[in-house]
């Protein structure tokens, strides 16, 4: 009997701690699981259908990542938020950001400009509407720039700070400064164009 084959899927296979990963994160970020809440790997297996072991692996990157709290034998959960870790945590990623722009401008293809302009016209947008997700929105372009940079340690600190960045970020609108937002957009987006 000849083997039967597979259906050729769109895109590289990924490991399953790492769809347990995205999946955990969205859910933390989007505000499924609430800062403080406990993470049950038995409850987060039957939700993910998935087996302890990448539940374990994903939580481990979350924590190193700053996202999820764990004390041994006493509890894991999704971390709390802190204004003075924000406060640091944005004070550095803006630090890299500086550096990413520097390094990673030179390096953008005209696809990436193109990218990058139309990215940044949505961050205006969102941040003229007032919506939380302009700022996130405005570190992912950044984000971009430090991974054009082509310097593999800046984008291994950049992309779990960013990460950490966007957990901890206000989720009160008069927290933001809109008009700097909608300011750092336009010059960034005048940068790409030259």
């Amino acid at each position: 009997m000849p083997v039967p084959t597979r259906e050729e899927t769109t895109g590289p296979r990924r490991l399953l701690r790492d769809v347990v990963y995205d999946q955990i994160l969205a859910a933390i970020v989007d505000g499924t699981l609430e800062p403080g809440e406990r993470l049950n790997d038995s409850e987060l297996s039957a939700w993910l259908g998935a087996s302890r072991t990448p539940i374990r692996e994903a939580i481990a990157q979350l924590a190193s990542y700053g996202l999820v709290e764990i004390e041994a034998n006493r509890f894991t959960r999704v971390a709390s938020l802190d204004d003075d870790l924000y406060a640091e945590a944005s004070q550095f990623l803006a630090g890299i950001h500086s550096l990413g722009r520097q390094w990673g401008l030179g390096n953008l293809s005209a696809a990436d400009r193109k990218q990058i302009r139309h990215d940044l016209k949505a961050v205006r947008k969102a941040a003229a509407a007032r919506d939380l997700k302009a700022p996130g929105l405005f570190l992912d372009v950044q984000g971009h720039l430090v991974r054009a940079s082509g310097n593999a340690l800046m984008v291994g600190t950049e992309e779990p700070l960013r990460t950490r960045v966007k957990f901890l970020s206000p989720r009160d609108a008069s927290a933001f400064d809109w008009k700097a937002l909608v300011a750092s957009a336009e010059e960034l987006q005048n940068a790409c164009e030259e």
